[in-house]
């Protein structure tokens, strides 16, 4: 079984600048994307639900 994966510890620095690209939603969807999955991280979800969280939905 592979290892857990977790970020680690934000700074509020960190975490402000991530929340800002999460929520003004704007410019590159790579990076919005890395960023919601680092602050669903940092918040000790699991890989499997980030993934079901973060997946597109076809349509």
């Amino acid at each position: 079984m592979a290892e857990r994966v977790q970020v680690r510890e934000m700074d509020s620095g960190e975490g402000q600048r991530l929340l800002r690209i999460v929520r003004r939603g704007t410019g590159s969807v790579v990076t919005w994307r890395r960023a919601q999955m680092v602050l669903l991280s940092a918040q000790r979800m699991s890989v499997a639900k980030i993934a079901e969280v973060t997946r597109p939905r076809p349509g």
